[in-house]
Order: structure tokens, then C-alpha cells, then sequence
């Protein structure tokens, strides 16, 4: 009789670990939706902030045309993905996150050729990582309306990488 109640007693426990297993890879799904979107947010809010202060720092024409494309597009993609995490009830904040700003307050101090030289180096690789991480989400993540975004976007994303690696030769 003991046997059978500790019988018992496993096959529930088994039984609630498998369901249980199921409701957190559920929970993780979800999870990885705002995680993603936060690290999206985080990483736009950078490219912004960089290219405002290449707007005004950068002495290149053509750096300052890339910086004014940056800006109006992630601009654009700000709005878009701050009304996406607002639909998923996901908190995103305007900020880059602590290393980036580090980088863009080096950066800043920075005059003439050497700005535009690292700013388009920043660019090259900030885009780089951007895109590593849209690519990752996209085969991660099974919200519709979070991948309809990173498909509108990754294409946008890799046009920008390309754009500054042409700067950068």
C-alpha cells in the first residue's frame, strides 16, 4: 500500500514537472519576446544618440548623411517598436544601455577625421551586433507580430551595416 501511494505520489510529481515544464517554456517564450525588445530598444537608442552627435561632430559630408539617415530611420523604428512593446505590455526604455553610453561619451570627445573614423567603426559594428541579434529573435521567437517587426527590420538593419562599411574603406 505505501508502495502504491509513492507510486503515486512520483506519477504526480512527474505529471505537474511536465506540465510544469511546459507552462515555463511557455513563460521563456514570452520572456524572450521582451527580452528581445528590450535589447532592440537598447540598441536603437544608441544608434540615434550616436548619430546626433555625428550630426553636429562629424566633418565628412558623407558621414554626416549617413548620421542623418540613421537618425530619421531609427527614429521611425523607435516609434514602431515603443508601440509593439506597448501591445505586448513590455517596458522599453529610451536609453542605450551602459556600455553603449560609455562608448558615445568617448566618442564625443573626439574632433574632425578621428570622429568620423570612429564613429563609422562604431557604426559598423554596433549595426553588426544589431543584426546578430534580429537574426537570433528570428529564429527564437514565435510572436507574429514580433517577428513581422524583425522581418521589416533586419533588412533595414543590414542596409545601415553596409552603408557604413563602405565609410569606413
Amino acid at each position: 500500500m505505501i508502495g502504491g501511494r509513492a507510486a503515486g505520489a512520483v506519477r504526480g510529481l512527474a505529471l505537474a514537472l511536465m506540465f510544469g515544464s511546459r507552462l515555463a517554456l511557455a513563460a521563456d517564450a514570452s520572456d524572450a519576446g521582451a527580452t528581445f525588445l528590450q535589447k532592440a530598444a537598447q540598441a536603437n537608442a544608441a544608434e540615434i544618440k550616436t548619430s546626433q552627435a555625428a550630426q553636429t561632430r562629424a566633418v565628412d559630408p558623407a558621414v554626416k548623411a549617413l548620421a542623418d539617415r540613421l537618425v530619421d530611420e531609427h527614429t521611425a523604428n523607435e516609434h514602431a517598436l515603443e508601440a509593439l512593446a506597448k501591445k505586448r505590455n513590455v517596458a522599453v526604455g529610451a536609453d542605450p544601455d551602459a556600455d553603449r553610453v560609455i562608448r558615445i561619451g568617448s566618442l564625443q570627445k573626439l574632433e574632425g577625421l578621428e570622429f568620423d573614423r570612429v564613429y563609422v567603426k562604431t557604426m559598423v559594428e554596433d549595426h553588426a551586433a544589431a543584426v546578430a541579434l534580429f537574426e537570433q529573435a528570428s529564429g527564437a521567437i514565435d510572436d507574429a507580430d514580433i517577428r513581422q517587426f524583425i522581418d521589416a527590420t533586419l533588412p533595414v538593419l543590414r542596409e545601415h551595416a553596409e552603408a557604413a562599411r563602405k565609410l569606413s574603406r
